[in-house]
């Protein structure tokens, strides 16, 4: 284990000529949140973890000491890992798991810029709160889009999202992720799916909606069906376990389940919000949207101001005016804020919009002359939302209020610079994967296999072992070649069933085309072809997190198109934690012609 002089040098970070170094001790203690107490995890003692602030071109090496009493991996989301495959953080496939008391030591090159996070990959944790904020500096140099917003303002817009400040939201859940894993498979349908409470940067309360929002802003896809089996949307706002149930097709045992993990909603309403303290006499203010959600999409507003989206998922884009945008698990949005409004306390309002719960919070964005006692991320103060006063862009279901006002469209998402190749290249595999649950409600899978969690103890893991030269008949793997362009195609043919946030681990693929109906072809070609309005074949969105179309009353597909270009052994799986637990992921051996040697060095 690592010595404790070790951990007291390495834990204050230090970076020396493009060299960073940083330790992330883990630990399982009590906390709350959101006043409610439960048992959890601390990275350095603090709740999110630290942000760890790096340039463009460090070299990165993060200790990560676990002094939990259980196995754990840190995963860089949206890291590509290029020429580091042993540091990507999954167990099984990328390194063994890391023991009680035993350390492990990543080293990855920051070959991008941009918003991106930490989170544990280890059976449910980020659950039990393992995650926490990156951001990668770009260099000066760099091209940006800031004169797109204000041509006049270039400078200051780029010290703005210099001194960019992170704002993690998440769902949180007041049983442990082990509790919450093994009550499901007790009770027979997907109870993770209803939270308690939603965070702003480890900050939030128990909101108790009346019944009578609740049956206001009950989804109308789901009303029917409701009223078929003589149901309402429960008093925390969460789809019924019986209509769960009636969803799977197969009985449950209902009466086992805690009253209230469904049905009870205790408000805790004695917590302080989160605070934003935008910069003193500036006149713009950077924000990193940061969804680190097990289960829920937020729609997200700033009282009374417009955001300017100026990257999504760490790449910059051509900036978009919006009121508001819809963050999906493991987005990340960066957006610009002019502070033209008087001083004083604006509301950040975010609301779900799955279907599956209706819940909300407010957090506090802050400015005036003077300095306050409630800084940025990580800072433990708080605000008093009671004493708000400003006027909100969407209402408590994340919708918006006036009927002009803009929402986010992210597949209207414009990279800057063009990152699609032209002419578009054309794919050498097309993997089509159908997407469903495959028995219980929580038991979910690809092409229905379900992926085995076990593999997480497998050794050696895959990454250290020869691969397949073709693809497995296993249905949760598959292989591709170097330098080859791959096509996959999601097909939600049963439904209903909810948006899918899709995580490729190493790559950032092209969000080449999505649509309603059954994908009746075998390749893009065909499709494009027969339907050329359903696919973007010019300047596609540039995405490592993508959503599929909800299924809620028919079959809908997403089609997505990734370049092999890093070998090694990665995941491709849904980040609602019940789903990917569940079963929804799929072993992705890139590369698999130019298989990388892991030095022994950096093998745990």
């Amino acid at each position: 284990m690592i010595s404790l002089s070790v951990l007291l040098f390495a834990s204050v970070s230090y970076a020396l000529a493009g060299a960073v170094q940083k330790t992330l001790e883990l630990t399982w203690k009590n906390g709350s949140p959101d006043g409610f107490e439960r048992e959890m995890i601390f990275i350095n003692n603090e709740f999110p973890g630290p942000l760890l602030e790096i340039n463009q071109g460090d070299a990165v090496e993060i200790t990560v000491v676990n002094n939990m009493p259980f196995n754990t991996t840190i995963h860089y989301h949206g890291i590509d890992q290029q020429h580091s495959p042993w540091a990507d953080g999954v167990p099984g496939l990328s390194q063994r798991p890391i023991q009680p008391g035993a350390n492990y030591t990543y080293k990855w090159s920051a070959t991008q810029y941009g918003s991106y996070f930490y989170h544990a990959h280890s059976r449910g944790q980020i659950d039990d709160g393992c995650y926490g904020p990156i951001i990668i500096h770009a260099p000066r140099e760099l091209a940006n889009p800031f004169h797109m917003i204000s041509a006049s303002d270039v400078g200051v817009l780029r010290k703005a999202a210099s001194d960019v400040t992170p704002v993690i939201i998440s769902d949180w859940r007041h049983m442990t992720s082990e509790k919450s894993h093994a009550l499901q498979s007790v009770v027979g349908v997907e109870s993770s799916v209803c939270m308690d409470s939603v965070l702003v940067n480890g900050k939030g309360q128990v909101n108790c909606w009346t019944r009578e929002d609740i049956d206001k802003f009950t989804s109308p896809a789901f009303k029917p069906l409701l009223e078929k089996l003589g149901l309402k949307i429960t008093d925390k706002g969460c789809l019924p376990p019986k209509l769960l149930e009636a969803i799977q097709g197969s009985p449950a045992n209902l009466s086992t389940l805690p009253p209230d993990v469904f049905d009870i909603c205790t408000p805790q309403d004695s917590q302080k919000a989160a605070c934003i303290q935008a910069p003193v006499g500036k006149k713009w203010v950077a924000l990193d949207f940061i969804s680190s959600a097990g289960v829920q999409s937020f729609g997200v507003s700033i009282d009374e101001h417009s955001m300017w989206i100026y990257a999504a998922d760490g790449n910059y884009i051509e900036p978009v005016e919006v009121d508001a945008l819809n963050l999906s698990n493991g987005d990340r949005y960066s957006v610009l804020v002019k502070l033209d409004k008087p001083a004083g306390q604006y509301g950040i309002r975010v609301s779900s919009t799955s279907d599956a719960q209706l819940f909300n919070t407010v957090a506090v964005l802050t400015y005036s002359g003077n300095k306050t006692t409630h800084g940025g991320y990580g800072n433990h103060g708080g605000c008093d939302v009671q004493t708000l006063s400003s006027t909100p862009s969407i209402n408590q279901a994340g919708k918006l209020i006036k009927p002009s006002g803009v929402f986010f469209d992210p597949l209207k998402i414009v990279s800057f610079p063009p990152q699609y190749p032209l002419p578009a290249p054309s794919p050498d595999q097309t993997v089509l994967l159908d997407v469903g649950i495959v028995g219980k409600s929580y038991q979910w899978a690809l092409n229905g296999t379900m992926f085995d969690n076990a593999i997480d103890d497998s050794a050696p893991p895959l990454l250290y072992r020869a691969p397949p030269n073709t693809n497995s008949t296993n249905h949760f793997t598959i292989v591709t070649k170097n330098d080859t362009w791959v096509d996959l195609i999601f097909k939600m043919n049963t439904f209903p069933q909810p948006a899918h946030p899709i995580h490729k681990h190493s790559n950032k693929v092209f969000v080449i085309g999505s649509g309603q109906g059954t994908f009746n072809w075998t390749t893009v070609a065909e499709a494009s072809a027969a339907i050329p309005d359903s696919f973007n074949l010019v300047n596609p969105p540039f995405r490592d997190t993508f959503e599929t179309p909800p299924a809620l009353t028919g079959p809908t597909w997403l089609a997505v198109r990734y370049h092999v270009e890093n070998p090694g052994a990665f995941l491709l799986h849904c980040h609602i934690q019940s789903h990917v637990n569940g079963g929804m992921a799929m072993v992705m051996l890139d590369g698999v012609d130019e298989w990388p040697e892991v030095p022994d060095d950096l093998k745990n």
